[in-house]
């Protein structure tokens, strides 16, 4: 799961406007139907995916099982983080709060640079319903759909720690078994069904290109 630009001419425009109940904002819209296009091409026949895995990538996981968070300012106790090392700062923030409420999520986000969208794999802290990310800036997130992991010993270390989706020890059990229902924290707004898709729904490899 990394970050690719998508093509502006396939992709609707994103915009903030906060999302109603049960609804979603055009710009989770558009990271959504990104998410479908990255699952699109992935081939459930080819190693490492197996005959009988849950799911054939981080991409069908996602749309299966992520929440949606709402951006929002970082708090006034939470400082902002250096750039491209999200993972540990997401950690690193619910560490130095010491808030038992905030959680780690790992996912997909999408931000917006110089007028352009760009999608990467992402993390940040969550209290049930924000996005509280130090590694960018405030307004630069613009919709941001991941999986709440509700246990802590599953998080990266909060200095030298990589995500969860990224490193194949982690990744490889939880698309071959799943992840047990108290894994997830029953937190943040749970994708509209219709932007699941069958994990059959694929073609094509997968091109990987270097993370947020």
């Amino acid at each position: 799961m990394n970050e690719r630009s998508p093509d502006a001419a396939d992709l609707p425009r994103p915009g903030r406007a906060p999302a109603a109940s049960g609804l979603l904002t055009p710009a989770e819209t558009v990271l959504i139907h990104c998410l479908r296009q990255y699952a699109a091409e992935v081939d459930p026949t080819s190693e490492p995916v197996l005959e009988g895995w849950a799911y054939p990538s981080p991409f069908h996981l996602l749309l299966d099982v992520g929440r949606l968070f709402t951006p929002a300012p970082l708090p006034p106790a939470v400082a902002p983080l250096m750039v491209t090392f999200c993972y540990t700062n997401a950690v690193q923030t619910i560490a130095d709060q010491e808030d038992p409420a905030l959680v780690y999520v790992e996912g997909f986000a999408s931000c917006t640079v110089d007028s352009a969208v760009h999608h990467a794999s992402h993390a940040w802290a969550t209290d049930g319903t924000h996005a509280i990310d130090p590694t960018w800036p405030a307004d630069s997130g613009c919709a941001y759909l991941g999986i709440p992991f509700a246990d802590p010993a599953m998080w990266p270390h909060p200095l030298y720690g990589d995500g969860i989706l990224e490193q194949y020890a982690t990744l490889l059990p939880i698309l071959r078994e799943g992840l047990p229902a108290d894994a997830v924290a029953d937190i943040g707004r749970p994708l509209p069904r219709r932007a699941h898709r069958r994990r059959t729904e694929s073609a094509g490899p997968l091109s990987r290109t270097p993370s947020s």
